[in-house]
């Protein structure tokens, strides 16, 4: 394996260095651009309308297994909306308000 591994090195620096080459034999227009790698795009997510149906998976308080949920984004944000609603409403009766 050592050896392999030397072998390859030797093989990387020999294809490394550049071989000169007399400037009336070789043209200026055939010089060679250096390769540009380029990492993968991640996937962009699909745009999504108010009636698009959407699952998740919600964790149920005092359990470990979850819930899965599925519904419109348009009613996941008005249930969320609502939500905070209450939570404000609850927290000014309380006298907790900002």
């Amino acid at each position: 394996m050592i050896t392999a591994f030397i072998a390859a090195t030797a093989m990387m620096a020999q294809a490394a260095t550049p071989q000169a080459a007399p400037a009336a034999t070789q043209p200026a227009a055939s010089t060679v651009s250096p390769v540009v790698l380029i990492a993968p795009q991640p996937e962009r997510k699909k745009a999504r309308g108010p009636d698009t149906i959407v699952c998740r998976n919600e964790a149920v308080l005092g359990s470990r297994m979850g819930v899965k949920r599925c519904s419109t984004v348009g009613q996941m944000a008005m249930d969320k909306f609502e939500a905070q609603e209450a939570l404000t409403k609850m927290q000014a009766k309380d006298g907790y308000h900002h």
